[in-house]
């Protein structure tokens, strides 16, 4: 089963892209689409049925679902507001690009023989139409394999919604009815719309707790293999990102996964991998196989799903050395394709997983030039310090590439993290690169950013200035006035209560010689 692995960081976010929950995961809206078995202690028996027993309108009736709707069809109930249906994802990566159908569940043929079997379920009775679409799809009695209207309409609510509360009041009013398409997309939803200073909040909602214990429910009573790659990718990718990092649902997700990981494509591979090594859980098993796979299929991953896989294994300490020289050797040939976050990520990988492809580190050297470097905006920091870290810990100074991510550093310091800042000082020093301006643009920008640095970000900086010979005298004068700053402070503070001791004193002195001391010690020890 999935254990965390020892003195895994996967819960704190560290400074290398890598690392970085907000810089490595997939993005919400990226994702694919939640597609799925139906829970079958819910959500299969047809609204009519279930109308039947109550002696009434269903509780989604009630709730203002319409359990009689017209029946989806593609290509005649789709409208504008709904999602438009996603081709096969064997193209570009969901993790960083690209996007999912979440009704895709719901998209039958229109010579799906469910569709003419549930029109006469009303005429013949729903027991009698349960058993003729079983006959028809090859299920058994009672299991309907098509979608059900409600929950079509439920995953339209859910897909629709574009702030976390909305999906928590839809979760609220209508859980009883969400079969498991509905609860994995939910959490996909709350996943991609929750920031990270929001997640905390999300976990102590009753209405998330009761959305996790019902997707809890469904993979243990799920039938092994009947949950789909893309239902079991979307979910291992929505847990790690809310924090729900819990060892037994990991296990019996991984289960799940081993039993149909010959059916993953390179997506549904690259998230789940990403998945279980972000959240620190090391099941061999999974990544033994999940190797395999990704030996069979790497000539379909595209650069953003060879990215994350490499970091993936490297991560989680699974280094297959036959499949990172097959990475390495396809990476070349696809360098092209690879945006800087990409190819920066990937030779980061290789580093932490001490794989020093020559070929590699040399192809992605000719790719750093300071205008793709400069493309990324927003990424910036994260690919000159993901590269900066990958060449010295590789043991590979190239001049140009240092050059170059100096170049690029210099004029956008200003957006980098205070661990970025001591992660890029401590590369360039293990690499013995001695760039004046860098450093420089450094020391300003920690002595006018001084309280954002932790101590041991600072540690790292001077520890690095002092490996190079680089002076550390205008980072310790701040260092200093800040020390000073924050004494006066506490003195200011400390000293009232000292004043205000002296001055009560006196007063009890003067009173005394006065000849009333004596009645105001008795008076203060009265009210006492």
């Amino acid at each position: 089963g999935a254990q965390r692995a020892p003195g895994c960081a996967a819960c704190t976010a560290m400074d290398e892209w890598g690392d970085d929950p907000e810089d490595s995961s997939p993005s919400g809206d990226e994702a694919a689409g939640a597609g799925g078995a139906e829970d079958a202690a819910d959500a299969q028996r047809p609204a009519d049925s279930r109308d039947a027993e109550t002696g009434g309108a269903s509780a989604s009736a009630r709730r203002g679902l319409d359990p009689d709707a017209p029946e989806f069809v593609p290509s005649s109930a789709s409208s504008s507001r709904a999602t438009p249906a996603a081709p096969p994802m064997k193209g570009r990566s969901l993790i960083f690009g690209g996007g999912g159908d979440f009704l895709s569940k719901y998209n039958k043929t229109l010579d799906d023989p469910s569709r003419e079997l549930r029109r006469r379920s009303s005429a013949d009775g729903p027991r009698r139409a349960d058993a003729q679409l079983a006959a028809a799809t090859g299920g058994g009695e009672g299991d309907p394999k098509g979608p059900e209207r409600v929950n079509y309409q439920l995953n339209r609510m859910l897909v629709g919604s574009r702030v976390v509360e909305r999906v928590l009041q839809v979760v609220e009013l209508h859980i009883e009815d969400f079969n498991a398409v509905n609860i994995i997309t939910a959490l996909h939803r709350l996943a991609s719309l929750a920031g990270v200073t929001r997640r905390a909040i999300i976990r102590r909602d009753p209405r998330f707790k009761r959305l996790v214990n019902r997707l809890s429910e469904t993979l243990r009573r799920a039938e092994q293999g009947s949950l789909t790659p893309q239902d079991l990718s979307n979910v291992a990718w929505a847990l790690t990102k809310l924090g729900i990092l819990n060892a037994v649902m990991f296990s019996t997700l991984s289960d799940h996964i081993r039993q149909t990981i010959k059916d993953f494509e390179p997506v549904n591979l690259s998230m789940t991998l990403w998945a279980f090594a972000r959240g620190g859980f090391l099941d061999e098993n999974l990544f033994r196989m999940a190797s395999g796979e990704v030996q069979r299929q790497l000539l379909l991953f595209q650069p953003q799903q060879i990215a994350n896989t490499a970091w993936a294994m490297a991560k989680s300490g699974y280094v297959d050395a036959e499949l990172f020289e097959n990475i390495a050797k396809l990476a070349v040939q696809k360098l092209p394709e690879f945006q800087p976050m990409n190819f920066s990520m990937l030779v980061y990988s290789f580093a932490v997983a001490r794989q020093p492809n020559e070929k590699l580190f040399e192809a992605v050297g000719r790719r750093c030039t300071v205008v793709s470097l400069s493309a990324m905006h927003s990424a910036t920091p994260h690919v000159v310090t993901n590269l900066a870290h990958a060449f010295s810990e590789a043991g590979v100074v190239n001049a140009e590439v240092f050059e170059n991510v100096a170049t690029v550093a210099i004029n956008t310091l200003h957006e980098f993290r205070s661990g970025q800042i001591a992660n890029l000082a401590r590369a360039y020093s293990k690499a013995q690169v001695k760039h004046e301006r860098l450093f420089q643009g450094i020391t300003k920008e920690v002595s006018r950013r001084l309280s954002e640095f932790r101590q041991q970000d600072l540690q790292e900086i001077l520890t690095s200035y002092d490996r190079l010979g680089v002076s550390t005298l205008d980072i310790s004068r701040a260092v200093r006035a800040r020390q000073s700053s924050e004494t006066s402070s506490l003195t200011d503070a400390g000293i009232w209560p000292f004043v205000l001791l002296v001055a009560l004193i006196a007063v009890l002195l003067a009173s005394w010689r006065s000849g009333g001391g004596a009645g105001l010690v008795a008076s203060l020890i009265g009210r006492r």
